[in-house]
């Protein structure tokens, strides 16, 4: 967090001070509890701090410097954007090199294929969601498994698909990605969705937890503010996640959103809105954020930002445009592990919840 905010960096040190004491608001959820053994016991502490990483890589081939990190490093997963999109066999080969990278546990490759205005891979079968809100449910499911089998023949692992969103008006920051502006509609087209992915190898992905489509500022650019009780959110933005959770979604990402009745912190770093995913709607999958290096969180010091996704009880922290190398990172959970601010059994957790979602367990 920016130094010159003494009133917040305040309160994040004392958030974090908890966290070290272990009496924190995530210990309070069970976050920190006792865990399930670690999926791969075999795992150096160094490699369980990484397998909570999703990174990016720079273009269209996988060079020798990227090859040799993600040969160290192993993070959980890599994400591709547009810059790494080429021919059809270019994009197979470079997944095939990232998978390569370790064989023993590949690297997740991930994508954002909405369809309509975010689409990373050309000749999708399915449109975007806007399309598709208007169509019956039972169409939205037969496309919802075209997409999928789609994304499985380029050996894309997870999709951060379907928005869950739901753009209230024509100037909302998610309008013409969401499936409409009325929550039951969503919800509906969500469920059929997540019917469609079912079963596949592609894990699916509900975003933008807690809920987008209120804010007209885009969190790419700064932190937007939801003023919204949770009975409210319930009734309303809450309906498509509890629909999601319900059809069995694997994967939900947390969206950089001040949800202000209920924390200060963004549901990306909040333990309250971790609690309302896991206790209130009952999801026992992975949680994933958005891209910790957006402009929502530009105020918050990166490696606090670490500490405070996992105070909250995220599983995967995900970079698109890291504000420092991602291994300095890395190296931050490691010795906060050996310091005796984080238990061991924590990454451990995180670690098996995504590999169940992701159909990796062993």
């Amino acid at each position: 967090m920016k130094r010159h905010d003494p009133e917040r960096w305040t309160l994040t040190r004392r958030r974090l001070a908890a966290f070290a004491a272990g009496l924190g608001a995530a210990r309070s959820l069970g976050v920190l509890a006792a865990a399930p053994a670690s999926p791969e016991p075999d795992l150096t502490l160094a490699e369980k701090a990484a397998a909570l990483f999703i990174t990016p890589v720079g273009g269209t081939v996988l060079t020798a410097e990227e090859t040799a990190w993600l040969e160290q490093w192993r993070p959980s997963g890599v994400i591709l954007v547009g810059a790494n999109i080429g021919t059809p066999d270019e994009t197979r080969a470079l997944i095939a090199a990232i998978h390569a990278t370790n064989p023993a546990r590949p690297p997740l490759v991930a994508v954002d294929q909405e369809g309509g205005p975010v689409i990373r891979l050309a000749g999708d079968p399915a449109p975007g969601a806007a399309v598709m809100g208007t169509l019956p449910d039972d169409e939205v499911e037969r496309l919802s498994a075209a997409r999928v089998a789609f994304l499985q023949n380029y050996g894309i692992d997870v999709n951060f698909a379907p928005v869950a969103d739901i753009a209230w008006t024509p100037d909302s920051a998610i309008a013409g990605r969401a499936f409409g502006s009325d929550p039951a509609t969503v919800a509906a087209k969500v469920a059929a969705f997540e019917r469609g992915a079912a079963g596949s190898v592609v894990a699916t992905t509900a975003k933008h937890f807690p809920g987008h489509g209120r804010a007209l500022v885009d969190s790419h650019e700064a932190l937007p503010t939801i003023d919204l009780t949770t009975d409210e959110w319930l009734q309303t933005d809450g309906l498509p996640f509890q629909a999601a959770v319900r059809a069995g979604v694997p994967l939900v990402m947390m969206g950089h959103l001040r949800y202000n009745q209920w924390d200060d912190l963004p549901a990306s770093l909040s333990p309250v809105a971790t609690r309302m995913l896991r206790e209130t709607l009952g999801f026992a999958g992975g949680i994933v954020t958005d891209d910790l290096g957006m402009g929502a969180l530009s105020a918050y010091d990166p490696y606090d930002v670490v500490d405070l996704a996992l105070m909250a009880g995220i599983d995967q922290v995900l970079y698109v445009t890291p504000a420092v190398p991602v291994e300095n990172l890395i190296q931050h959970v490691v010795q906060a592990v050996e310091a005796g601010r984080l238990p061991e059994s924590r990454l451990d957790a995180s670690i098996a919840r995504i590999a169940k979602a992701t159909g990796r367990q062993p």
